[in-house]
């Protein structure tokens, strides 16, 4: 059995471009949030300070720019004005489970387990990553609408 590359972008190419963007996206996201926590560690006394305020914009930022490129790249969603407003929040409401388990399991690994909160992070990527790919498989609402499928 051959498989065409040709073939294979034509049958998947949304599941493709889905599965580029989350790469993209995941190094995006932890390489903001070792960035920010380099630089917080400069502004905060307190360590935990640092990472967690990373964490947190880290998080606000990697999805933004999650949001970005699954709109219109990934699902080459057409809507405009104000119901990109919706299609944002029905978006992120999808990675809130994972940022809350994420912020509260960070502090967990840097203080109890005493685990560089870099590791740390990148320790979570796995974890909140299987969390949302059953999330996604079991919860998976229609996100992005076209406006060319609404016709339909």
């Amino acid at each position: 059995m051959i498989i065409s590359w040709k073939h294979l972008w034509q049958n998947h190419q949304q599941k493709i471009r889905f599965f580029i963007i989350g790469v993209w996206n995941t190094i995006f996201g932890y390489l903001a949030y070792i960035s920010l926590d380099y630089l917080f560690t400069f502004v905060f006394q307190k360590r935990y300070m640092a990472y967690m305020t990373a964490a947190v914009l880290s998080n606000i930022v990697a999805t933004i720019s999650a949001f970005l490129f699954h709109k219109y790249i990934t699902f080459k969603s057409t809507v405009r004005g104000k119901a990109v407003i919706s299609e944002f929040f029905k978006f992120y409401s999808m990675y809130t489970v994972t940022i809350i388990l994420g912020l509260a399991l960070l502090p967990f690994f840097v203080e109890v387990l005493k685990i560089d909160p870099k590791i740390s992070g990148a320790l979570l990527i796995p974890i909140t990553a299987i969390i949302s790919y059953f999330g996604h498989s079991r919860f998976h609402l229609r996100i992005f609408i076209r406006t060319d499928d609404k016709a339909t």
